[in-house]
């Protein structure tokens, strides 16, 4: 998936098995080139992009 921060795909995975972040119906995704941290969910049937930790990482365009 493309970060939607830099637009980079270098995006891992995060499994957590907390209450409110479901890997099954939003899984959380770390961005390997700036560091953004995000999940897409449903709210009202749109998906929405939830930011769960900026980007820390300057990224060169």
């Amino acid at each position: 998936m493309k970060c939607p921060n830099c637009g980079g795909r270098d995006a891992v995975e995060i499994d957590l098995h907390s209450e409110g972040f479901s890997a099954e119906t939003s899984p959380v995704k770390e961005c390997g080139t700036c560091g953004l941290v995000w999940r897409i969910k449903v709210v009202g049937g749109q998906n929405e992009v939830d930011i769960i930790k900026p980007a820390g990482k300057t990224t060169s365009s």
